[in-house]
């Protein structure tokens, strides 16, 4: 897709200031080292936004000087805005929505890519792993967010620095570190939720000894389904509130941090957590609601999921070797069990009886461990130049038992078949890479920041029992991939920046090795292991300003994914059952603008502004809609605190625009995605401090306006957010 008239201009003129201006700032003109003096972050009074970033080059950065656009947002805002995950944290700023409904199972969507195609990592090491469905991706859910310090978004490609799936972005959540001080600390809170009754409660224990510091933190929630409002959207309309079934969760975690200083600039780090989570699904309405008398039914249901993770980590600063002024080497275990059922129901409709149909239903038990590595250096090249680099690698162990049952009626008798035919055998994926970046001070105006990775993928199946005839299988991909970022200083409060990097995504487990009914039981899927990786290209131009009390930053995006994984007819039949593939079909061209603004108004009041226009088509196919989430997204929000941080309240409102370039096949909303407007409230009170204790009361009001609307991710499946509700915390700090 071409440039939107009026942009095309505008875009390469940023690349040629970027890269070429040659014209000193008068008051710069000492040595490259001076413009960190330029407007320091501690100089910049803004409420919401976090301005440190560590995911977009491994080492603390202000996001002001970063040429890559990312969001950070700090534990303030987790406790102001009491979310059931980071998905609500974002909902309300550019370039990122939410796929998913229920208290944990939201995920990110950044830039109209989700599932595998955005890499999750805690704490700077990959969660994600090969044997989930491309279209779904990892749940932060497993993190406990509570835990979490703040939350890192890079939108854009990560894979120099991390590897594979960080094609649409990096989202890294970093949790709090054990404290420095002796004095124990730590908190209670408790959480109320009307919309789905929700009952939560979680709380941490801290303290240091010497040298060792510890801390100690859990919680537990149990959430019921929720309803969605009555209301009309697109072309949908339900007469009365409405159950959202299966987006309830009863889930707890559990997690301990040690940190160990071996000397001044040495220390050990290990962090061992466990999430645990019963009945949590993807959330339908009842099909007769949405218009199909039918009774038809898509299930999809985890009864049982567990996650267990292990993470030991070295770190040594001031070295002052030839090769490293500071090194990094850290280790991690990931277990993850998890139950899958899924249930489908499609009546055959006239001339058969009503009863007539197929009910087919599979359970899935998976159990995979990771087990990765990452050693990294960072050494300073003539007292201005970084340099990081280093190696990664990891491996998914994958174990799976499947079984199925399925009921043909005709009318007659009931034909009932069962098997135990795994649908994807026992499987391993394993992966290794290179990676380098150079941040190059050119001038007191320009730096330049160059990567480069070189990475393999192998996978193999492994014998599986129910696959006795099983062709053992495997397969290797590599993939080379680099970027190339500039930071130009136009003004001390302006900085004009520009991308441009390569991506990959190697095919995963499921998209490679599965075989057996389509979700939707319409159809056969077959293996294919010759998938080849998705590439993509990605180009930024963006401005980024800082002055006194504001902050904005604008970015045009173009991002062009190659090789892109689609399933496909493959013009064959497996029984009566038309056959599907996974190939590498689709070359998937995005675009969009990105702009955000903060500004503190004085007397405690902060009003925050973005706007999202985002364009998805497909290159090859300009009639094939690809576009997977709205094509705009407008809010912003009224806040203020006062200034002894006594009180605080804040106003924000969303509006997503429509999208008519969109595929959501037989979506009772019609062939359109709707727009929407929602608007919250929230408030929070800290109270007197009593016997060494200070105790805060937030509460929340959702979807002031009772809106009856889904987010992108959620339309073709239909799945509703929540009416009208009320979040309530109280909290009680030691």
């Amino acid at each position: 897709m071409s440039i939107p008239p009026g942009n095309r201009h505008a875009s390469s003129l940023w690349f040629v200031l970027v890269l070429l201006c040659p014209v000193p700032l008068a008051s710069q003109q000492s040595s490259a080292s001076d413009t960190a003096s330029i407007a320091p972050d501690t100089t910049l009074p803004i409420s919401k936004l976090a301005t440190i970033s560590v995911t977009a080059t491994r080492t603390e950065r202000s996001v002001f000087r970063i040429p890559s656009p990312l969001l950070v947002l700090n534990r303030q805002a987790i406790r102001e805005e009491v979310p059931n995950g980071i998905q609500d944290l974002f909902r309300n700023l550019p370039g990122v929505d939410v796929v998913g409904v229920g208290p944990n199972q939201g995920r990110l969507q950044i830039r109209g890519q989700r599932g595998q195609r955005i890499l999750l990592l805690e704490n700077g090491t990959r969660v994600n792993n090969s044997r989930r469905q491309q279209d779904f991706g990892e749940l932060p859910a497993v993190t406990d967010l509570n835990a979490v310090e703040r939350v890192e978004v890079v939108r854009g490609p990560g894979s120099v620095l991390y590897g594979t799936d960080a094609i649409g972005g990096v989202v890294n959540q970093i949790t709090r570190r054990p404290p420095r001080t002796s004095q124990v600390g730590g908190w209670l809170e408790y959480r109320y939720g009307s919309a789905d009754q929700q009952n939560m409660l979680n709380g941490r224990l801290e303290s240091r000894t010497g040298k060792l510091g510890w801390s100690l933190a859990g919680g537990w929630r149990q959430a019921k389904e929720y309803s969605a409002p009555a209301g009309s959207y697109g072309k949908l309309t339900l007469a009365e509130d409405s159950k959202v079934h299966d987006s309830g969760v009863t889930d707890w975690n559990i997690s301990g941090d040690l940190s160990l200083e071996l000397t001044p600039g040495q220390s050990l780090s290990l962090r061992v957590s466990r999430y645990d989570a019963t009945d949590a699904g993807f959330g339908y309405v009842d099909s007769k609601l949405l218009g199909d008398p039918s009774g038809s039914l898509v299930r999809i249901l985890y009864p049982a999921q567990n996650v267990t993770r292990a993470t030991l980590g070295y770190q040594a600063n001031q070295l002052g070797w030839g090769l490293a002024d500071r090194a990094e080497i850290t280790t991690w275990g990931n277990w993850n069990q998890r139950r899958l059922d899924f249930n489908v129901v499609a009546p055959f409709g006239p001339p058969f009886p009503p009863t007539a149909g197929v009910d087919v239903a599979t359970f899935n038990y998976t159990d995979i461990a990771t087990y990765g590595t990452r050693v990294e250096a960072v050494k300073v090249v003539a007292g201005r130049h970084t340099l990081t680099y280093g190696l990664d690698a990891f491996t998914d162990i994958s174990d799976n038992t499947d079984s199925s049952r399925t009921i043909l009626n005709f009318g007659g008798p009931p034909i009932v078949r069962t098997s135990a035919t795994p649908q994807v055998p026992n499987a391993q994926a394993t992966s290794g890479g290179l990676f380098a970046q150079a941040e190059l001070v050119v001038s007191s105006r320009f730096t330049v920041a160059l990567g480069a990775r070189g990475q393999f993928i192998t996978t193999r199946t492994r014998t599986s029992p129910g696959l006795d005839t099983l062709t053992l299988s495997s397969s290797t991909d590599g993939a080379v991939v680099g970027s190339v970022g500039g930071t130009f200083v136009a003004t001390p409060h302006l900085n004009l920046v520009a991308t441009l990097g390569r991506a990959f995504r190697a095919p995963n487990l499921v998209e490679k090795y599965f075989q057996g009914a389509t979700p939707e039981g319409n159809g056969f899927q077959v293996p294919n292991s010759a998938l080849k990786p998705e590439q993509s290209l990605n180009v930024d131009f963006g401005v980024k300003y800082r002055r006194d009390r504001m902050y904005l930053e604008a970015f045009y995006y173009n991002n062009t994914i190659s090789d892109a994984i689609r399933i496909a007819s493959t013009g064959d039949t497996v029984g009566r059952f038309p056959s599907f593939q996974n190939v590498n079909v689709d070359r998937i061209r995005d675009q969009g603008i990105e702009t955000l603004a903060e500004v503190r108004l004085g007397r405690g009041l902060t009003v925050l502004g973005h706007y999202t226009w985002n364009s998805a088509k497909d290159a090859v196919d300009a009639d094939n809609p690809v576009g997977d989430g709205y094509a705009s997204k407008l809010g912003g929000e009224l806040a203020w605190r006062a200034p002894s941080g006594r009180f605080f309240a804040a106003y924000e409102v969303r509006h997503q625009g429509e999208r008519k370039e969109v595929n959501l096949a037989d979506s009772p909303v019609g062939p359109v995605l709707p727009a929407f407007t929602t608007m919250n409230a929230r408030a929070g009170l800290r109270l007197p401090a009593l016997a060494g204790t200070a105790g805060s009361v937030t509460v929340q009001a959702l979807n002031l306006g009772n809106v009856l609307y889904s987010e992108a991710g959620n339309t073709s499946f239909f799945r509703p957010e929540p009416g009208r509700r009320v979040v309530a915390s109280f909290r009680f700090e030691f």
